[in-house]
């Protein structure tokens, strides 16, 4: 009897669990596509691959747990294939054939529109201060697969500062004023996340979205 009560409650374990694997998710399919640079860059920054923020983008929209985000790995797939035949910049059509080759029901696409640095100098209790600040700035749109449209649009601000202390005389050095690797990839990683989950970010207005949808 033991036996039977066991292979009985086994056995709808199993089904409970294939029935749990087998639905689909709730959640909205996106990709995000590389990003490109429609930005002057200041001659003291060295930015050798603006796609970088399309990776902190896709950070913010998968750590947020809201969206099934496209593998990386997945969409670099599709791109190879197809943009062997594309051209130019990627637009609303070609966007939405993106999406429609990788099941995805919004795609992301945008450039980094502004990326300078500000210097500064000053003096706090004896000390020398010198600061290097990097800003930037993105842009991006997300396109509704299924029509082709752009139903929304956003930006995201970032800023990263490098300061130096100097002693008397300037003998002793702490930190740095230069900009560097770092600080660059700081200020694309703030904007990045500021147009994910900014007060005005994408997260916030796709959620409304989708609820509208389900209402």
């Amino acid at each position: 009897m033991l036996r039977l009560f066991f292979g009985i409650t086994m056995a709808l374990l199993f089904t409970f669990s294939g029935v749990v694997s087998a639905a689909p998710s709730a959640m909205p399919t996106v990709a995000v596509i590389p990003f490109g640079l429609k930005a002057a860059v200041s001659r003291d920054i060295t930015l050798e691959d603006a796609t970088i923020v399309s990776d902190y983008v896709y950070d913010a929209l998968v750590n947020s747990g809201a969206f099934d985000v496209v593998e990386r790995e997945r969409l670099k797939e599709i791109m190879t294939e197809q943009v062997l035949g594309h051209s130019g910049p990627v637009d609303e059509r070609t966007a939405a054939e993106f999406g429609r080759l990788l099941g995805a029901k919004y795609i992301i696409c945008g450039s980094i529109t502004g990326l300078s640095t500000r210097k500064t100098t000053g003096e706090v209790v004896g000390l020398g201060v010198s600061k290097s600040k990097v800003f930037a700035h993105v842009a991006a749109r997300c396109i509704e697969v299924e029509t082709g449209r752009v139903w929304l649009a956003g930006r995201g601000d970032g800023r990263a500062t490098n300061t130096q202390l100097n002693a008397p005389l300037r003998i002793i050095r702490i930190g740095t004023d230069k900009v560097d690797f770092e600080q660059v990839h700081k200020a694309l990683e703030d904007a990045a996340d500021d147009l994910v989950n900014g007060g005005e970010g994408f997260l916030k207005r796709m959620r409304q979205y989708e609820r509208r949808n389900k209402d």
